[in-house]
């Protein structure tokens, strides 16, 4: 178990040194207000007359979130109030109270491909005073470019994870096959296949919803798959050219000619809702971010335990690329109460959090003590850990834009207007790179 521990550190090691190349260029350092710094476990809570207050969407506030909160509540003190809206509905509210620089919000989770704007606008609060020797020396390269920005942290890490190809082995044995689709014309092929004997309508489960980052998500990884770029050496975009172009074809083409994807998928939102299609029996194969099979295949929780698989991502000519998503845990710059806000993100995000959220759902860690952890060590197995390791170094990454929100907002309504018949992928694309340039001007790039 040690060897898989290792092999672990030096994938994690090899996606960080690849985050830390793609890294967007410096930008102001938020200003910093002093703050004494106390040792964060005492004896009797320091904080029992503090409340902060949490935004997150309906999907983020699952059985094991909601136990380890309150957890964290008995053992500082403090009283957290989650704020709980729409998914597509968070970051709108986030961002309008930052902007506004109001304390609405102590605390709230930051995506790497958001940690630039927020940290540069000064939205995040600086924790390098708070991070001792032995977090810095714990947290897992690959997770820690998720939440440090311009050599600032800014975060701890939560959800340090990428998406694996999951698939339903005995449909595919019930279907003739001994092996997962290898190539993306293979995956078609088998996905034809189930459908005409039966076994699965919709093999291909995507969530494609409206205004939904897993669009943008899901593009990249088709484009970097076939073979393509985004932009050029100058920054130029070339995503309306040959492979660009191909991956929203094929993204079309198994909704609406091969009839493997579910037309449903332009109004589902929610990798859990992805997975319990999954469990149901209604698919075949899926991209899954985390450690999926922990739920899927455990019978407490899955009534088709056992039946799922991790392989490597469907191979284009380009490879078997997947896409990395690292997270982390932010405390606001307003923030009425950042120490407390700091004793409470320890609780939840540091390794004791994460360990029991990784052992209730699998969710992944970004500390090396957490995977050394002998419980954890022994449900990486279950996880599907060889093949999840193998994916490692087969990750594309979002480009690290200035502008990145509104760019993949622009990915998300050229997706979404092809895959609704309302254009065709090249106009759309065309319309993408006019909006890209647009884009560029206005932020001097």
């Amino acid at each position: 178990m040690k060897t898989r521990i290792q092999k672990w550190w030096i994938m994690l090691t090899v996606l960080g040194v690849l985050l830390a190349a793609c890294a967007p260029l410096a930008a102001p350092t938020p200003v910093e207000r002093p703050m004494e710094v106390t040792p964060a476990s005492a004896a009797t809570p320091r904080f029992t007359d503090v409340t902060l207050t949490l935004i997150d969407n309906p999907e983020g506030q699952t059985e094991a979130k909601i136990a380890l909160q309150k957890r964290c509540e008995e053992q500082t003190g403090i009283q957290l109030n989650v704020e709980v809206v729409p998914h597509e509905q968070v970051r709108a509210k986030l961002l309008a109270a930052l902007s506004a620089k109001l304390p609405t919000y102590d605390l709230f989770y930051v995506d790497i491909i958001d940690l630039p704007q927020y940290a540069a606008a000064g939205y995040t609060y600086p924790l390098d005073q708070f991070v001792t020797q032995q977090m810095r020396a714990d947290i897992l390269p690959f997770a820690e470019k998720g939440v440090t920005y311009d050599g600032k942290w800014m975060g701890l890490p939560w959800k340090a994870e990428w998406m694996s190809f999951v698939y339903n082995k005995k449909m595919l044995q019930d279907a003739g096959y001994d092996h997962p689709p290898r190539t993306w014309d293979e995956l078609i092929e088998m996905s034809i296949t189930l459908k005409q004997k039966g076994i699965v309508k919709y093999p291909m489960v995507f969530s494609w919803g409206a205004n939904y980052e897993q669009i943008t998500v899901d593009y990249v990884m088709l484009v970097k798959s076939l073979g393509g770029e985004l932009f050029d050496a100058q920054g130029n975009p070339i995503f309306n050219q040959g492979d660009g172009v191909k991956a929203l074809q094929m993204m079309y083409d198994m909704m609406h000619v091969y009839e493997i994807v579910d037309p449903a998928a332009i109004t589902l939102i929610g990798g859990g809702k992805r997975r319990d299609i999954m469990m149901a029996g209604q698919g075949a194969f899926v991209f899954l971010w985390g450690t999926p099979l922990l739920v899927m295949n455990n019978p407490e929780k899955s009534p088709r335990a056992g039946e799922f698989d991790i392989a490597l991502a469907p191979a284009g000519p380009g490879g078997s690329y997947s896409v990395a998503g690292p997270m982390g845990w932010a405390i606001s710059a307003y923030s009425r109460n950042p120490e407390a806000a700091w004793e409470f993100l320890q609780c939840i995000a540091g390794p004791e959090g994460e360990k029991f959220m990784f052992l209730q759902e699998g969710a992944p860690p970004g500390w090396k003590s957490v995977l050394e952890d002998p419980e954890v060590a022994m449900k990486l197995k279950e996880a599907g850990g060889d093949a999840m390791l193998q994916q490692a170094t087969f990750l594309a990454l979002r480009p690290a834009l200035p502008y990145y929100s509104e760019w993949s907002a622009g990915v998300q309504k050229a997706v979404h207007e092809v895959l609704t018949k309302q254009k065709m992928p090249q106009q759309a694309l065309d319309d993408l790179a006019i909006y890209t340039r647009e884009l560029t001007a206005k932020y001097g790039q």
